[in-house]
């Protein structure tokens, strides 16, 4: 099967930039893209480098192992002096089983997760045109920004850096990578189901789960909330494995229970904490009940809903203030009827029942009469109180 791709010339000889469109066949390697190269530009194939993602490739890579486009740009470097070295010295080469698609991502589009493949891009001019000056060690130096050096032959700037981005194998749109779905390559047991699924949940201690049971655990979780508020992650999951401590450290991989349910867990995320955020706001607006942050500064202690854009007075909620400053007998009762958590400082009303209290906001289990963790005291001596 051939493609079309682009391939951009730098004659850095003679200064000059051309484009060219060339047909490669997916089972060629990159030796046979440079012989086509010099068939037009008559420029010998061993002075041409070639680099893609950031990489200079070795001449035996497979056209098919990049996961090209018909967006894809391929860059062809001539330099001014040409050094021969051994194809497997260089620490900037691939090898035939490139890493390119081994990534797993959530795309919105395909509303699944997709095997991925990453791509690089100039900081300043996103430019395809860069050479990694550096390899990535790990995720963080892929997802954080300014962490990996290029040279970048568009703008040739000094102290630019790379900008990574994931896309989608199968429709080639941006998506977000999900660092706990690899490949099973050992072909182990799901840890709740057994089954042996080919793409898997692994929050790095190997208690692995396939989709299907990563999924179920989520949905299972939204039921009643259980999500725990985990800085600088926000509301996440443990393992699904029991007493394991590892949590889910990316939103993303929340996708999987389908977009009705993900939003959910948003919005319900989003009012908890609220809840035990002094500058957190909810529209009182009944059919709307957004939840956001305000900054107050020096305001007139009114807020807009930045989503239905009703205006309110955050003290009273209703749009036309009511307060009754000082005498504000709303505030009075409910100081006068709840106790806050221990923990959370959330305001909980008890409406019968014992003492025991179990804060669906933090997961605290304190007692309502002495306003502490709950302890085998509180069971013998207030329980019913």
């Amino acid at each position: 099967m051939s493609n079309e791709v682009t391939v951009v010339l730098q004659d850095r000889k003679t200064g000059q930039r051309r484009n060219y469109t060339i047909n490669v066949n997916n089972n060629e390697n990159i030796l046979e893209l440079t012989k086509s190269v010099e068939k037009i530009t008559k420029i010998p194939s061993e002075e041409l480098e070639v680099v893609f993602c950031g990489k200079k490739l070795s001449k035996s890579t497979i056209m098919k192992d990049l996961s090209l486009t018909p967006a894809t740009q391929i860059m062809l470097l001539r330099p001014n002096s040409v050094v021969k070295t051994a194809t497997s010295s260089s620490k900037f080469q691939t090898t035939d089983s490139s890493i390119l698609g081994s990534f797993y991502v959530w795309c919105k589009s395909c509303d699944d997760v997709r095997r991925g493949k990453l791509r690089v891009y100039c900081q300043n001019c996103e430019s395809t045109s860069v050479l990694v000056k550096a390899e990535p060690q790990n995720w963080m130096d892929v997802l954080k920004s300014k962490r990996i050096p290029v040279t970048c032959e568009n703008c040739c700037r000094p102290g630019l850096y790379a900008e990574f981005k994931f896309k989608c194998l199968t429709c080639n749109d941006l998506a977000a990578a999900l660092t706990h779905v690899r490949g099973n390559w050992q072909m182990a047991e799901c840890c709740i189901c057994d089954g042996k699924e080919k793409i898997i949940f692994d929050l790095g201690c190997n208690h692995i789960s396939c989709q299907s049971c990563f999924k179920d655990y989520l949905l299972s979780t939204l039921q009643e909330f259980h999500f725990k508020n985990r800085p600088p992650y926000g509301f996440t999951v443990s393992c699904v494995y029991p007493e394991c401590n590892r949590v889910v450290q990316d939103v993303h991989h929340f996708h999987v229970m389908g977009q009705s349910s993900y939003s959910e867990y948003q919005r319900k995320a989003t009012e908890r904490l609220i809840a035990i955020d002094d500058e957190g706001v909810t529209c009182p607006n009944p059919s709307c009940g957004q939840s956001f942050f305000w900054e107050p500064y020096d305001d007139d202690g009114r807020s807009q809903c930045p989503d239905c854009f009703y205006t309110f007075c955050r003290k009273c909620t209703e749009r036309d203030c009511v307060c009754q400053s000082e005498d504000d007998l709303t505030r009075t009762t409910i100081e006068a009827t709840t106790r806050r958590c221990p923990k959370c400082n959330v305001a909980t009303e008890r409406n019968g029942g014992c003492a025991h209290i179990h804060c669906t906001s933090c997961g605290m289990d304190w007692c309502f009469k002495c306003v502490t963790e709950w302890k085998e005291e509180c069971q013998w001596d207030h329980w019913f109180n």
